[in-house]
């Protein structure tokens, strides 16, 4: 049972680096360095499934209004199409979970197919395929409604007919969608072009939007873990990894849960053994979600949750959380179906220490507790990852001077380099050079000509 009301104890919501959480001395996270990669994978996917059920029920009518952060309001839409999917990867992962899955499908078949739907279908062109896919992967989990396919058919593939200036994760969703669907006709492929699957993802930008576009292409070129990357994966898996664990390091700082999920799911998807840095971070995810009761999100208000009572304070709770409890159902089902073992990494004994001198002194992370309560061999594997936080960290911070102390550390220990470190290079040696620009500009003479 997925505890909801553990985040609404007496000492306030536990939230992660963006809510207020204990100190870390106080945090009973360490994570099983035996069960591999997390204990109860079935068991936390059951708990999201139920979770999904009980949310549907909630905002799969008419969404969630916050009148205090308009932001943070959704319509059922995405609501049912998040459950949908939900139900969509975890069916056939686990026994245990199936009849689970096929609850939450009863529950969401009459509102993926309500009126409202058919009015957005009808009058809102740009939402056609986002109403279709719920109904299309309900189809598949066996919920039939012939006469909303014939109608959803028609109009998703008068859509797709047409020129669409989209992002390349639209033009990703829209070919998954329609592998997924027979009866629609198959559109001529787009390219996806100058995209993740193809190009190196820019460290550099600190852009979540970015994260996400990465992680979204995956579970549509691979079904979430469905299936083999499809061909528009122009790029190795282990090359796009690379690019996951220096945002796995950056969003483990962030203490951002939901994201860290997401990045997780990469391995699975790709069908490449956990590398120590994954498993730690999966191992942690499962460590806090046990701890709190479900995996935190840093969206809750705690001043104002601790002036809602009753079912408003559950709802809002609810509302604001259960997405990223979610994302950890995904993660859980992706990795049940593809059975990876663990890879063995480069261990750097004499490294880890003085990265872990490096960080942070006010750093009260689940991540930095989890790691000190590791053996000195995790530690030691775990030495790659501990630098790019540092690096992480020391640029958030923007402290140059410790930045480029880590790469130094790096550069001394004959560690390979990594995404993030190739990106921290580049913006210090930017920086360099952007000074030494601006210091000629300062001593020439004012009205000095310059030739072009």
């Amino acid at each position: 049972m997925v505890k909801v009301a553990s985040m609404t104890s007496p000492d306030g919501p536990r939230l992660g680096r963006t809510g207020p959480l204990p100190p870390a001395g106080r945090r009973s996270v360490r994570p099983d360095e035996v069960s591999w990669p997390v204990a109860g994978l079935a068991r936390r996917l059951g708990g999201a499934l139920e979770l999904a059920t009980v949310v549907v029920e909630d905002f799969g009518d008419a969404g969630y209004d916050d009148l205090e952060r308009p932001a943070l309001s959704f319509g059922p839409e995405k609501v049912i199409a998040e459950a949908a999917m939900l139900a969509h990867t975890a069916y056939g992962a686990s026994p245990q979970t199936d009849l689970r899955v096929q609850e939450l499908v009863g529950r969401l078949a009459p509102r993926a197919r309500s009126t409202a739907a058919l009015g957005d279908m009808a009058l809102r062109p740009e939402i056609v395929v986002k109403r279709a896919v719920p109904h299309v992967l309900l189809t598949g989990l066996g919920s039939q409604d012939a006469e909303f396919d014939d109608f959803a058919a028609d109009r998703c593939a008068t859509i797709l007919g047409h020129a669409a200036d989209e992002p390349a994760t639209v033009l990703a969703e829209r070919r998954w969608l329609c592998s997924l669907w027979p009866r629609l006709p198959q559109v001529a492929p787009v390219p996806l072009r100058g995209s993740t699957l193809e190009r190196a993802l820019d460290l550099r930008s600190e852009s979540r939007e970015d994260a996400y576009g990465l992680t979204h292409m995956l579970f549509y070129v691979t079904d979430f873990g469905r299936r083999p990357p499809d061909g528009d994966l122009v790029r190795e898996p282990r090359a796009v990894l690379a690019d996951v664990e220096g945002l796995l390091a950056r969003y483990l700082d962030h203490g951002d849960y939901d994201l860290v999920g997401e990045l997780l799911m990469a391995w699975p998807e790709l069908g490449v053994p956990w590398s120590p840095a994954a498993a730690f971070a999966f191992r942690l995810l499962g460590a806090v979600e046990d701890e709190v009761g479900l995996l935190p999100c840093g969206n809750v208000d705690p001043v104002r949750l601790s002036r809602l009572t009753g079912s408003e304070r559950t709802r809002y709770a609810r509302a604001m959380s259960y997405h990223t409890a979610l994302v950890m159902g995904f993660l859980c089902a992706a990795t049940l179906r593809a059975r990876l073992p663990g890879a063995v990494g480069t261990a750097a004994p004499a490294g880890w220490r003085r990265f872990r001198e490096l960080i942070d002194p006010d750093d009260t992370s689940h991540w930095l507790a989890a790691f000190d309560a590791s053996p000195q061999m995790t530690k030691a594997s775990l030495a790659p990852l501990v630098r790019d936080l540092v690096l992480t960290q020391a640029m958030r911070q923007h402290d140059l001077a410790r930045a480029g102390e880590a790469l130094a550390v790096a550069a001394r220990l004959g560690m390979p380099s990594s995404a993030m470190t190739r990106a921290v290079s580049d913006r210090l040696w930017a920086l360099d050079r952007a000074s030494r620009v601006a210091g000629r500009r300062a001593r020439a003479p004012i009205g000095a000509s310059r030739s072009i």
